[in-house]
């Protein structure tokens, strides 16, 4: 059996484990059901409902919307499985698996077999924590890879279809994280029309009308709201203001950019850090010097990582996680590139000692959730669906009117859960509705607000102020409250403000 066999044999069941890992909440029937998610599948709730959506979630910023694409991935799991969350945690791990494999791919076309199996492998491990509650914002990282493919390849060959598909993968950008994504198009637009004009490719100019195609749905929604997103986008940046202090910003920035992504978590890991950033970026110089084959491909990589890093400037608070996130399989693909050079046997010792940190973290990752969230936390389906079962094995077919309680007002994902559970089981429920029996379904106070709870939001805003019949606790800290109302008390109008919504839509 040739070397490359047994070593490909060798790696079949770590492959098989990290698969399985990758799928290890679906399997177990539960979902890490977080406010965005929850926020996400009402949406999908709406699209159902409408067929045809142009906007997708808020942003950060007022006035921003994503685009609709993941809500439009989604749905095909959402139709299938009737609303079902632990099928959409399936179709992230798919998603995760198409991602690894294309990412082999694309790896071993610019460098080659071995940094291909390393940048599956450091990716699959990077995934594991996160493939369980996939966002808009964070679906980027799936499409990074290509993304940097294409516009390597249009470089190297002058070919437009490369910067065709590279300009729609940049509008993809934009669709799923409106900030981050027009950063990368600019920076793509401006990398791109140096190139043309540097080498007189007019025509290649033809390729950027894919862009306002792909994002025609922002631009009829702008027209009809009186260019709402457009003044929004010109408003960034105008804040000379920081939400932090100044040292604060810096420190961030810092951080951020020499950590290149790679580790989990770089607790006691900083002088490690350093020296990895400070051995990838002077092996890129050396490459970028003595190896004209690789130079496209290192140029790139340089520029959309610390150009990202500098366009940043605009946000005056911290790099919260989904504005790095997507930087991980470029700073990966980065990082295994080396396997293969004068390098190599440096790289080899390091990016090893990576896997392994980033695999035990993964490995703790998953023991701590299965111990302290699964069932137990406010986040929690399998904690939110015992709480609409136990409710509906309660009133045994019998109509109830109910109202959800969360500190943020918002309530995305337990009113979600209440909406698919109920439905599922074919409950007689009424959202916002006063019936002669009607539930308060409470989430747990904040952490550093324990006296935030519902007992104020039930007689102020909801209008009941009649004595509940019972009281019950689950895990994760919810709470529901049964209350019996006679006719004048369902009279009572509650505060239409409590109807919150998905905002603006």
């Amino acid at each position: 059996m040739k070397l490359r066999s047994i070593f490909f044999f060798a790696l079949l069941p770590l492959v098989l484990y990290l698969a399985y890992l990758l799928f290890y909440f679906p399997i177990h029937g539960e979902i890490h059901l977080s406010n965005d998610i929850g926020r996400d599948f009402l949406l999908l709730q709406e699209l159902d409902q409408k067929k045809i959506v142009l906007i997708g979630p808020r942003s950060n910023t007022e006035g921003l919307f994503h685009g609709p694409l993941w809500t439009y991935m989604n749905y095909p799991a959402y139709v299938i499985s009737n609303g079902d969350p632990v099928t959409a945690a399936w179709f992230w791990a798919i998603l995760g698996i198409v991602f690894l494999l294309t990412t082999f791919f694309i790896v071993r076309k610019l460098f080659g077999i071995l940094p291909a199996i390393a940048a599956s492998l450091l990716l699959s491990v990077r995934l594991i924590p996160h493939i369980n509650s996939v966002f808009s914002p964070e679906a980027m990282f799936f499409f990074v890879p290509f993304f940097l493919f294409t516009i390597t390849r249009y470089i190297e060959s002058k070919k437009a279809i490369f910067l065709a598909f590279h300009l729609i993968t940049g509008a993809i950008f934009v669709q799923l994280n409106i900030g981050v994504g027009i950063l990368f198009l600019l920076m793509s637009s401006f990398l791109s029309i140096g190139f043309i004009i540097k080498n007189k490719l007019w025509k290649h100019l033809l390729a950027f009308l894919v862009v306002p195609l792909f994002l025609s749905n922002f631009i009829a929604f702008d027209i009809r709201h009186d260019f709402r997103m457009l003044k929004a986008i010109l408003n960034l940046g105008n804040s000379s203001d920081f939400i932090i202090p100044f040292k604060d910003w810096i420190q961030d920035r810092l951080n951020n950019t020499v950590s290149i992504q790679l580790l989990s978590d770089t607790t006691n890991l900083l002088l490690f850090v350093y020296a990895v950033f400070a051995l990838v970026v002077v092996a890129t110089i050396m490459r970028i010097k003595n190896d004209a084959k690789v130079r496209t491909v290192y140029l790139v990589l340089l520029f959309y990582y610390f150009g990202y890093m500098v366009l940043s400037f605009f946000n005056k608070g911290i790099m919260l996680y989904h504005y790095i996130h997507l930087l991980i399989p470029l700073t990966t693909i980065w990082f295994v590139s080396f396997l293969k050079g004068p390098y190599k046997i440096v790289f080899a010792i390091v990016v090893f000692i990576v896997f392994l940190l980033n695999f035990n973290f993964s490995l703790q990752w998953v023991s701590s959730t299965q111990d302290s969230i699964v069932g137990k936390s406010r986040d929690s389906w399998t904690a939110l669906k015992n709480v609409a079962n136990s409710i509906t094995d309660a009133e045994k077919g019998k109509e109830f009117g109910y109202f959800v309680f969360s500190p943020d007002s918002y309530a995305y994902q337990q009113r979600y859960a209440m909406i698919y559970a109920f439905k599922k089981s074919n409950a007689k429920a009424f959202e916002y509705v006063k019936k002669p029996i009607t539930y308060v379904i409470a989430s747990p106070p904040p952490e550093n607000d324990p006296y935030m709870t519902y007992v104020w939001w039930v007689r102020n805003q909801v209008k009941i102020s009649s004595i509940s019949l019972a009281t019950k606790k689950f895990p994760g800290g919810y709470t529901t409250e049964k209350f019996n109302l006679n006719k004048e008390e369902q009279k009572v109008p509650f505060d239409n403000n409590i109807k919150l919504g998905i905002s603006f839509r």
